[in-house]
């Protein structure tokens, strides 16, 4: 095994995939929700190594959101950030190989309770489908979250919920600029 990769058993199988980067105590400033490992990722045994990853990473180091030296691995510098990463679903899969109605469902108390446990200022969910997801399935609520900070959605989560604007998303370039300049400005100004 190299970097994160850990093995886990799904209906008598064995998948190789990444383990959750989490503190051994509460109290997290960011706790990001991925959909599924990607097997680039995988096999590199560190998350966001595709291409979408890397615009992943590099958007959270534009906006100095994370600062990680030259030629290092972006999620070794997590914990000492006070951030963590999880998925809903553990089970890797290619890009556009999106996860059933059935596996957010089983990802979805996994999440909720790390959110309980962890208690962090801010979850920043990379995927918007996977909040929409939890929203349904966990909260009955069928309305679509938006990029950006979701004001509205704290009270469910007693957190500020963040949704990633991913490059090569339906998210307008200034707006996605605005989203990461607010998020930049609650994690280094109000929880220094």
């Amino acid at each position: 095994m190299i970097g994160f990769q850990t093995v886990i058993n799904i209906n008598g199988e064995e998948h190789i995939t990444l383990k959750d980067i989490l503190p051994n105590k509460p109290g997290l400033k960011i706790l990001f929700v991925a959909k599924t490992p990607a097997p680039v990722s995988v096999n590199a045994g560190h998350y966001f190594q595709g291409t979408q990853g890397s615009m992943f990473w590099n958007k959270l180091k534009e906006f100095k959101i994370i600062n990680v030296p030259y030629g290092e691995f972006e999620d070794e510098y997590l914990l000492e950030n006070q951030y963590g990463i999880t998925d809903i679903v553990k089970k890797p899969r290619g890009y556009g190989n999106e996860p059933s109605d059935e596996e957010y469902r089983a990802g979805l108390n996994n999440i909720l309770n790390l959110i309980k446990l962890h208690k962090p200022k801010v979850i920043v969910f990379v995927y918007k489908k996977v909040l929409d997801q939890i929203l349904k399935f966990g909260f009955n609520i069928y309305q679509k979250s938006k990029y950006g900070l979701n004001i509205e959605l704290e009270k469910h989560f007693d957190s500020k919920v963040f949704v990633f604007p991913i490059p090569g998303t339906p998210c307008r370039r200034e707006d996605a600029h605005d989203a990461m300049q607010k998020l930049s400005l609650l994690i280094n100004k109000n929880m220094g």
